[in-house]
C-alpha cells in the first residue's frame, strides 16, 4: 500500500483537493508517536539525568527540547537534551567527561562525540533504542516559541509533519551532499521550516476559505509550496515572524539588524528570540530549496489531475512497498524512496564550495567510523 496513513474512506473522496486535505490530517495522526514511544523517550531523558546527577554536584539542569517537547517528532526523531550549569563552563570539556563516562557504563549502543561542531554534541543511540543528542549551555527558546505557535496556528503541526517527512526524502541530482532538512549538510533546520510555515500563515493564508472547508489543508499545502517555489525572492526580503509577521526590504538590513554581513542568495529569517541572528544561517543555497518546493508542487498537481481513488500525498511521500503496512514499526520511520529534483544548467555548473566546506568541517571520531557505516547500510533516510 503506497499510503498506509489513509483509509479507504479517505481515498474514496471524490474531490481531489479535499482528498489531499484529509490525507494530511490522516498522516498527522498516523506518524504521531505512540504512548509507548513517548515512554521510551522519557526513559531516555531520565537515564541521562541519572548519569549527570552521579557526575556533578550541584546537579545542573538537564532538560529536553526540540521535537520531543513541541510534539513535532517523527517516530525515529532524536531526543534533544541540553545540560545547563549556573556558572560558566567549557562545553567541550564537560561533554568529553560525559562521553567517556557514558561509554564506561555502556549506556549507549553506539555513540559519537562531535567535537568540532559550532555547538559540540554527543549523539548516540541508548540501549532502549532511543537516539539522543546532548549539548551543554544551549538555548531552548525556539522550543517554547514553537509550542506557543502550535496553539496559535492549528495548521502548523499537520503541515510541518507532512513537509518534514516529504522534504527529507528529496535529493538534488549532481549535489548529492545536500539534504534539504539537515543543517549539517548546509540544509534547512527544523525551526527554519517552522518559521517558513508560520510566515506563510501570517501573511499569505487564503482569505476565501476557512478551516471547516474540506479543501482547507490541501490548498494551504499547495499554496505554501507554490509561494516559496515561485513568488518569494530571498534576495529582496528578510522574513520576520515576530508579532503578526512582516517582510523587511533587503536594502534595509543594516537598519533592521545593524552591521550584519549578508551573503547573496541566502535566506534570512530573523530569530524572534535573538533578533541579530539568522534562523537559517546554515542554509547555503535557498535556490536549491526552491527547486525542491517546485518539484513537490509539480508532483502534487500531476497527481491531482488523475482520476480514480488514488492517494495524492503519496506523490511526495513515496513509501517502499514492503514498508506499506497499516501499522508502522515503533521508533522507526517507514522507509521512503528518494525523490530526485533535476537541476538546470546554471545550477549544475555552479561550484558547491560551501557544501564541500561544510562536509569537511564535520570531523568524526575514527573509532566510530565502522559503526556509522553499518548504520547507513540499507537505509535511505536518517532523520535529524
Amino acid at each position: 500500500m503506497d499510503a498506509p496513513w489513509s483509509s479507504s474512506k479517505t481515498l474514496s473522496i471524490t474531490d481531489s483537493i479535499s482528498r489531499l486535505s484529509q490525507e494530511i490530517l490522516d498522516f498527522e495522526k498516523y506518524i504521531a508517536p505512540t504512548d509507548h514511544e513517548q515512554r521510551l523517550r522519557l526513559d531516555a531523558l531520565n537515564m541521562i539525568q541519572r548519569l549527570i546527577e552521579s557526575m556533578f554536584s550541584p546537579m545542573p539542569v538537564v532538560e529536553a527540547f526540540g521535537s520531543f517537547v513541541t510534539s513535532l517528532a517523527l517516530p525515529s526523531s532524536d531526543v534533544d537534551i541540553v545540560i545547563r550549569f549556573d556558572k560558566p563552563v567549557m562545553p567541550r570539556n564537560i561533554l568529553n567527561r560525559i562521553y567517556r563516562e557514558a561509554k564506561r557504563r555502556f549506556i549507549f549502543k553506539r555513540s559519537e562525540f562531535i567535537r568540532a561542531a559550532k555547538t559540540p554534541i554527543i549523539t548516540g543511540c541508548l540501549r532502549n533504542g532511543v537516539s539522543v543528542d546532548i549539548s551543554v549551555q544551549g538555548n531552548v527558546t525556539s522550543s517554547e516559541r514553537t509550542v506557543t505557535w502550535i496553539k496559535e496556528y492549528p495548521e502548523l503541526k499537520p503541515l510541518f509533519m507532512v513537509l518534514k517527512q516529504s522534504l527529507s526524502a528529496f535529493r538534488l541530482r549532481n549535489v548529492w551532499t545536500f539534504e534539504p532538512l539537515s543543517a549539517k549538510t548546509a540544509g534547512l533546520c527544523n525551526f527554519g521550516l517552522i518559521c517558513l510555515i508560520v510566515s506563510y500563515l501570517q501573511l499569505h493564508k487564503p482569505t476565501d476559505i476557512t478551516s471547516t472547508d474540506p479543501e482547507y489543508y490541501g490548498r494551504l499545502l499547495l499554496g505554501l509550496l507554490d509561494y516559496y517555489a515561485h513568488d518569494f525572492d530571498a534576495s529582496m526580503h528578510i522574513i520576520s515572524v515576530s508579532n503578526e509577521g512582516k517582510y523587511y526590504p533587503m536594502r534595509e538590513m543594516n537598519n533592521v539588524l545593524g552591521d550584519y554581513y549578508y551573503e547573496s542568495g541566502k535566506l534570512f529569517i530573523i530569530n524572534p528570540d535573538e533578533p541579530g541572528r539568522n534562523v537559517t544561517a546554515a542554509l547555503q543555497h535557498f535556490d536549491y530549496l526552491q527547486l525542491i518546493f517546485k518539484t513537490a508542487s509539480s508532483l502534487l498537481k500531476s497527481r491531482l489531475s488523475k482520476k480514480g481513488s488514488v492517494s495524492i500525498l503519496s506523490s511526495i511521500i513515496k513509501v517502499e512497498t514492503r514498508y506499506g503496512e497499516k501499522q508502522r514499526k515503533e521508533l522507526d520511520d517507514f522507509m521512503v524512496d528518494y525523490i530526485y529534483a533535476n537541476m538546470d544548467e546554471t545550477m549544475y555548473t555552479r561550484k558547491n564550495d560551501d557544501l564541500r566546506g561544510s562536509k569537511k568541517r564535520r570531523r568524526r571520531n575514527d573509532d566510530d567510523d565502522d559503526t556509522r557505516a553499518e548504520e547507513r547500510v540499507g537505509k535511505h533516510i536518517r532523520f535529524e
